[in-house]
């Protein structure tokens, strides 16, 4: 709407600028007085491309622009999460690995105590059943005994 109003104003301006120049006067209202339009060429402006308006900041100054900042701030906002999320979930998946690998060696430490704890049982076990016979364990290699009859 204030784009409209701008334009009839330039419109009415170089109509008046054309009057005073002492050419034909054309009536304020932005129509000849015989009710036809006139063949005047109009000189447009040049509008800047896309690039020049963006790095210039002519696109923030937008009313479209303007209206759309707090879409845009929540875009921004919601990208941010995305990324601390990411970032998040990297660093608990990483947690997570190192809590199975020391999950994996204490299983294997606890087989391990439980094997020579059943082996330590055993021996002793079978040094109680020695000890009743008279032969007692030795802290040296193993040997074979041969009883004749």
């Amino acid at each position: 709407m204030v784009e409209k109003g701008k334009r009839q104003t330039s419109i009415m301006n170089e109509e008046q600028h054309i009057a005073d120049n002492g050419e034909q006067k054309a009536p304020v209202s932005g129509t000849p007085a015989n009710g036809v339009q006139s063949n005047e060429v109009k000189e447009k402006k040049k509008k800047p491309n896309w690039t020049s308006r963006i790095v210039g900041g002519d696109v923030f100054t937008s009313s479209s622009v303007q209206r759309q900042i707090p879409l845009i701030a929540l875009l921004c906002l919601f990208g941010i999460a995305l990324v601390w999320n990411r970032y998040t979930i990297e660093d608990l998946s990483r947690q997570k690995q190192r809590k199975q690998d020391e999950i994996l060696f204490l299983r294997q430490k606890r087989i391990e105590l439980q094997k020579r704890y059943q082996e330590t049982i055993k021996i002793s076990q079978i040094a109680e059943r020695l000890d009743s016979t008279g032969v007692g364990i030795t802290a040296g290699p193993p040997y074979e005994l041969r009883i004749e009859n």
